[in-house]
């Protein structure tokens, strides 16, 4: 029955990355489109390949975990939280990339995270605002400078490209996946 569930819902954690992805991709080039991006801070490759190690198989059976419903076992916490540091840690427009590499960190610092993948965190930030159906702005009050700890010259940079892309977020763009996923904060796990 679990293995089931697990294809089941791969498959469905497969649909709903694709289609993040392909919103990141849109937010992004709404930016080069209105020329907010500094040319030299453009990276259509990196974009073109944001979060492609999610569609990994071995990734996406992982991260079916998050998503099954019933308890976790502690090997099931253990491999959710190997896929997502994984993720962090390779992954340069998130911020505990640059700082502390935990999901539960508060004070992460970032002031050494580059322009160019400021960028793509926005507009990362943006399609996951989207899907869950939240406020842009409510997220960059509630996380810049309390969980990330940015340098001003960064906030220069962030906060209006968050206030560009939160007025083009589609409000009836909310995705439903028929999915309920176990709060990272939740697991358990400290870092390996």
């Amino acid at each position: 029955m679990k293995l089931f569930q697990i294809i089941k819902y791969s498959f469905k954690y497969r649909k709903r990355i694709k289609t993040h992805i392909k919103r990141v991709q849109h937010f992004y080039f709404e930016l080069l489109h209105y020329g907010k991006i500094s040319p030299q801070f453009v990276d259509i490759d990196r974009i073109m390949n944001h979060d492609k190690d999610k569609l990994k198989l071995k990734n996406l059976v992982r991260q079916a975990l998050r998503y099954i419903p019933g308890p976790l076992t502690e090997k099931d916490k253990l491999k959710i939280h190997s896929v997502v540091m994984e993720h962090i840690r390779t992954n340069k427009h998130h911020c505990e990339y640059w700082g502390e590499s935990s999901y539960v960190s508060m004070g992460v610092n970032c002031t050494q995270m580059e322009e160019t993948y400021l960028y793509e965190m926005c507009a990362d930030w943006a399609a996951t605002s989207e899907e869950m159906g939240t406020d842009l702005m409510a997220w960059y009050n509630k996380v810049v400078n309390t969980k990330f700890i940015f340098t001003d010259e960064q906030i220069q940079i962030i906060k209006p490209i968050c206030e560009f892309l939160s007025e083009r977020l589609d409000k009836n763009y909310i995705r439903k996946y028929d999915m309920k996923s176990v709060k990272l904060s939740t697991l358990g796990v400290t870092n390996d």
